[in-house]
């Protein structure tokens, strides 16, 4: 087992297949990004999509690198890649299939209700490149009104190679434009202390989104303060009027990680409903629960919410492997 904190283990000399093109992936790119817009990212540096086509009426396949070195996201242990790279490849991905196949407008917005995946620790091993992901995506259930998408339901197998890495299903909810200035400003409640970065797995208490809660009886146990930064670079990535699906995803990681210190963990399983939007001005209260298992080598598992005005708005079941 890993402590928290280990001195970093050194990548293997080549990933999975390295140099090998299998045929599926015959046609896809991987020299360049998408645009910004159709991944509704607004720095170049956070576009994970490469390249995509579609094979079917409602069948899809996409291309995404993952980076060695995230800035944000970065290697668990010095060993695997992050897993919520495969929760934000898919996200991406919603948006693209969205907007260039399904006619959504590029002002639109899409919120996320629902994601899950699980991922294969052996396929997230880093090597000497830049991970050349595969998904292939199948809508399976497409929602209009006047003719208007205005919710889609995706399912995708990740390969990473020839080799099967996960799959993940998502929902997500279509609206109409916002106004762009929303979220600029203040209004927001006082940015909690952070809880120390070692417990959550980070380096920098600026990637910290759990704070220390002010009551001193939340403080003995498993809850937190959720820190709202609308200033960090990728969790913030634009203005936006609620806080983002991928900070509440980075707390429920960052949330399992402090309950399993101290030793490292790795998230390989979450299933997760947004039942409201997380307003970015009100403070919201995050906490996890441990679920029983059967015997000592079980995964551990943890239920983790989020709590705003007295109203759960959102709700994660997330299963870790320790750190061997």
């Amino acid at each position: 087992m890993s402590p928290i904190d280990p001195a970093p283990i050194p990548t293997l000399p080549f990933p999975p297949d390295a140099g090998v093109r299998s045929e599926p992936d015959v046609g896809l790119h991987f020299a360049r990004t998408a645009p910004r817009h159709l991944v509704a990212r607004s720095a170049v540096a956070e576009v994970l999509i490469t390249d995509w086509r579609q094979l079917g009426p409602d069948t899809f396949r996409l291309g995404a690198q993952w980076p060695r070195g995230h800035h944000f996201y970065a290697p668990v242990a010095g060993t695997w890649y992050d897993p919520l790279l495969a929760a934000e490849t898919l996200r991406q991905a919603s948006v693209l299939v969205g907007q260039t196949y399904y006619g959504v407008p590029a002002d639109n917005h899409f919120t996320l209700t629902e994601l899950e995946f699980e991922v294969v620790p052996g396929a997230l091993l880093l090597g000497a490149r830049p991970a050349e992901m595969r998904l292939e995506f199948t809508a399976t259930d497409v929602r209009r009104r006047g003719g208007k998408v205005i919710a889609l339901t995706l399912e995708a197998d990740l390969l990473r190679g020839a080799d099967f890495a996960g799959a993940g299903r998502l929902t997500v909810r279509v609206s109409d434009r916002r106004d762009p200035a929303a979220g600029e400003g203040g209004g927001y409640p006082p940015l909690p202390d952070p809880v120390p970065p070692a417990i959550v797995g980070r380096l920098d208490e600026h990637d910290v989104v759990l704070g220390v809660p002010a009551s001193p009886a939340d403080r003995r146990g498993l809850s937190w303060d959720l820190r709202i930064d609308p200033g960090h670079p990728v969790l913030f990535d634009h203005p936006t009027n609620d806080v983002p699906a991928m900070v509440l995803l980075e707390a429920a990681r960052q949330a399992v990680q402090a309950a399993c210190a101290p030793y490292r963990v790795l998230p390989v399983e979450l299933r997760t409903a947004f039942h409201h939007p997380v307003a970015l001005a009100i403070p919201c209260h995050i906490s996890a629960t441990r679920l029983p298992t059967h015997d000592a080598t079980e995964d551990p598992a943890l239920r983790v919410t989020a709590w705003q005005s007295d109203r759960l708005t959102f709700d994660s079941l997330v299963v870790a492997t320790v750190c061997d």
